[in-house]
């Protein structure tokens, strides 16, 4: 992005103690490196680095001599992944553009991220883009990566396409020469594939809306289920293989547990119950047989392990890094070598190689190298209970050097909202706010995941009720601490958190002095209109579950809206949202900018010219941040 002049050096007194604030672009430009990626032999490190807009690729040995640097250019890089120690898989994403107006008002197809997958060739020195002769026919040259697989001594990419004559297939791609081809006796109509060892469709899903019957089956052909269940909301999903040759895993978010399964790819099969008791927030496989090995857990940085060797060692690295969240970022394949990221505390992100069997730790480089220590705010969990009872806790986030009393606040609810969570660690726009003397809070409101089906349940029909309650009241409760000014609180947030904020000056009152709202929904009766309300489709009943209401036109619908409740803003606004977000349409905000303006409120309106959803270019994402705090700054100045 372009460097956007940054605002001035700030003299800050906390405690007696003067501490200069650093310019604003130093929190805002994205990690200097990302997605630390360590081979399967555990002699190479693969990595994304970060200038400005351009990105490139880059493998370097353990020990630190370069192997390989090319640009994948300004793509927007979504995850890379090994094939043995000689290829890289690139997965990106762009934005497809459809329709014949800027905007459409009741469709989300206007803007679409679509995948694409480029493959590094560490022999030939090349980045090539895999199945490129195939964009005439596939849907704007997407493709979803499935996997890679060792096959007759060759390395091979597999690759699910969508082709505008034929329908779904799956490419394999030869990663030596590039060559593909469609795989034989494939019916792609299916929700999720998944390969096994020998790179074979071991398994499919499918969910039928007449019976909501979800059902598991075996190989690319096969028409007998190894597994059914009736699912209202389409809740169950294919996470992999599990712990031996020929076994699925399978997850479903229930209404009064998660279960994780293990099926035997065979008809009328009996699974085994796995991870009772734990909450898992993805799964460990193996490197090499790709078999199911662990879990990563929510929250605090642990892991499971089924090895108890494995887990005796994981614990011992954890020990190690005890002040620290702890990020498993990949392992080789013989599990005797890592690579973590640690941040939290005053560390603003740090990848480590680890040596799993002696316990040593190497630092091998910062995700943000301009951030001192000293300018990292100190992070903790605040526990509060909600007015109606219920226990809850928030990330709070404190100024360098603060003592923590009757201090500013900003409060920053998480997108989602379901099944999303904030942690310990690093969150480079809560830092920037923290850095201009703002107490920063960003509150797990029920509906929030990592606590459990009953906490994500209690978020059905509460998106505008008691979720919105939750976050006030941990305004209440950190003022009640003495830690917060109650009379000094904006609050900002992207996604629901962009709607929480606008909820909290137009359906609440008398709470924040201004609201920030980043890519926010604004009208739920567009959000239903457009994705569902239907009670004969899962997406429908799932909405109508999570916002209370049986149609798009209920009354409860427009009840929980600020777009229709412009006219009540009781604090000014800030509305920002890129053009190309294909999450919640660029429509929400130009409404309510449209609504604000006709109700004379105090609003300021930015466009993103580019940017979608996720924040992905550091151009916009400087202007975002200095936007952001000028606002809260000019509207709830800190001393």
């Amino acid at each position: 992005m372009r460097r956007i002049l940054a605002l001035a050096f700030m003299a800050m007194a906390w405690a007696g103690v003067l501490h200069a604030a650093p310019p604003l672009d130093t929190y805002g430009k994205l990690p200097a490196i990302d997605l630390v990626r360590l081979s399967p032999s555990g002699q190479k490190i693969a990595f994304i680095a970060v200038d400005g807009e351009t990105r490139k690729l880059f493998v370097r040995k353990v020990d630190g001599d370069a192997l390989f640097v090319n640009t994948v250019g300004t793509s927007k890089i979504r995850d890379i992944e090994w094939a043995g120690d000689d290829f890289v898989i690139v997965v990106a994403s762009y934005t497809l553009k459809s329709g014949t107006g800027e905007i459409d008002k009741w469709s989300y197809s206007t803007r679409t991220e679509l995948g694409v997958v480029l493959e590094a060739n560490l022999k030939t020195g090349q980045i090539a883009r895999l199945l490129v002769h195939d964009q005439g026919d596939t849907f704007g040259g997407a493709a979803l990566y499935l996997g890679s697989r060792k096959i007759d001594d060759k390395w091979c990419a597999f690759l699910l396409t969508y082709n505008l004559r034929m329908g779904t297939f799956i490419y394999k791609v030869d990663l030596d020469t590039g060559a593909d081809w469609p795989m034989p006796k494939f019916q792609g109509a299916d929700m999720a594939y998944l390969l096994d060892t020998d790179g074979q469709i071991a398994a499919r899903q499918r969910y039928a809306e007449t019976t909501r019957l979800w059902s598991l089956l075996e190989g690319a052909t096969g028409l007998g289920a190894v597994a059914e269940r009736h699912s209202d909301l389409n809740r169950v999903s294919l996470d992999g293989l599990g712990r031996t040759p020929g076994t699925a895993l399978v997850e479903e978010d229930g209404s009064q547990a998660d279960t994780y399964d293990e099926y035997p790819l065979a008809v009328s099969s009996k699974p085994t119950r796995l991870f009772e008791n734990l909450q898992p927030e993805s799964f460990l496989h193996d490197p090499d047989s790709h078999l199911l090995i662990g879990a990563i857990l929510p929250r605090d940085g642990g892991a499971f392990f089924f090895d108890p060797k494995l887990q005796r060692r994981f614990d011992a690295l954890r020990k190690g890094f005890a002040a620290y969240h702890v990020h498993l970022e990949s392992m080789a394949e013989n599990l005797d070598k890592a690579v973590i990221k640690t941040d939290g505390g005053d560390d603003p992100g740090t990848y480590w190689l680890v040596d799993l069997a002696t316990g040593k730790a190497e630092d091998l480089m910062s995700a943000y190298p301009t951030i001192d220590a000293k300018d990292v705010g100190s992070t903790r969990m605040f526990p509060y209970h909600a007015s109606d009872g219920m226990a809850l806790e928030g990330l709070l986030t404190l100024p360098p050097g603060s003592a923590g009393k009757s201090l500013p606040l900003v409060v920053v609810p998480h997108g989602g909202p379901v099944d999303v969570y904030d942690w310990i660690g690093f969150d480079f726009w809560a830092q920037a706010f923290a850095s201009r003397g703002y107490a920063v809070f960003q509150p797990n409101y029920r509906g929030s995941g990592g606590y459990g089906a009953a906490f994500r349940e209690a978020g059905m029909g509460a998106w505008g009720g008691k979720m919105l309650t939750d976050i006030s009241d941990g305004v209440s409760a950190l003022a009640q601490a003495g830690i917060v000014d109650p009379k000094r609180v904006c609050v900002a947030g992207a996604s629901y958190g962009g709607y929480a904020a606008l909820a909290g000056v137009t359906l609440q009152h008398g709470i924040y002095r201004c609201a920030v709202a980043i890519s926010a929904v604004t009208d739920v009766g567009n959000v239903m209109n457009t994705r569902g309300d239907s009670a004969s489709v899962a997406s429908g009943r799932y909405n109508q579950r999570l916002f209370g209401a049986s149609f798009a036109g209920a009354d409860q619908v427009r009840a929980i809206s600020p777009l229709r409740f412009a006219q009540d803003a009781d604090a000014p606004i800030l509305l920002i949202h890129g053009k190309d977000d294909s999450v919640v349409p660029f429509v929400h905000s130009l409404d309510m900018n449209a609504a604000l303006t006709t109700a004379g409120k105090p609003h300021e309106f930015i466009a993103l010219e580019g940017e979608d959803h996720f924040w992905s270019h550091e151009q916009t994402r400087l202007q975002i941040l200095e936007a952001t705090v000028p606002f809260v700054q000019k509207y709830n100045p800190a001393p």
